[in-house]
């Protein structure tokens, strides 16, 4: 008995259903892998910002002294961290050997978050640090922003007798602290905002 082929038609057909299964296929599949590369991106992010509000509180809590807060757009008469390439606020640790630990946020482009040590006012602050750097994927710093609470003595001032101090606005109650946020971006998901607030003790 002879067998019957197919037609013309029928390979049509058979190869159209091949091909939308092909492209089904192929598009899940992109689709799949889209979908890993953004969830390892907000990985890396999460990862990323939680070490640096880690070492931004272990800092804080290592500091020497009140920290403070320097702004480029009112710099101090003897400042201890600028001039240094950013327009927000700097974050002022001081360590026990009298240098400075100058954490900010370098507002050039890519924005990143930055630390960098200096000795002495006179001293350049450096080396410069990255703190994006270790991350598996690009990231970016969108926003910093810092604030300090600071004592009496540290806004040099004195407290007399009655626990006033010289200082107006000043409290010789104020236990120093310092809060600190900052948000990153890996370009793809939505940006996350990190943050850390520390009470120091008095020194």
């Amino acid at each position: 008995m002879r067998q019957r082929g197919y037609t013309l038609l029928e390979v049509l057909v058979a190869a159209a259903i091949g091909a939308a299964v092909a492209v089904g296929l192929s598009g899940f599949f992109v689709a799949t892998l889209r979908f890993g590369k953004d969830t390892d991106a907000q990985v890396a992010l999460q990862r990323q910002g939680t070490a640096i509000a880690e070492e931004l509180g272990r800092r804080l809590r290592q500091a020497d002294g009140s920290p403070k807060i320097e702004d480029p757009a009112a710099p101090p008469l003897i400042p201890s961290c600028l001039p240094l390439s950013t327009n927000d606020l700097v974050l002022v640790i001081g360590n026990p050997d009298g240098s400075a630990t100058c954490m900010y946020r370098d507002t050039s482009a890519p924005p990143l978050v930055v630390r960098c040590t200096r000795p002495t006012p006179t001293d350049p602050c450096e080396p410069v640090n990255n703190l994006l750097s270790g991350s598996l994927v690009p990231l970016s710093a969108t926003a910093w922003s810092a604030s300090v609470i600071t004592p009496c003595d540290a806004a040099d001032g004195t407290c007399d007798v009655s626990g006033v101090c010289s200082v107006p606005n000043q409290s010789c109650a104020t236990v120093p602290g310092a809060s600190v946020s900052f948000t990153l971006s890996d370009g793809t998901n939505a940006p996350a905002t990190f943050g850390v607030t520390i009470v120091m003790s008095r020194h």
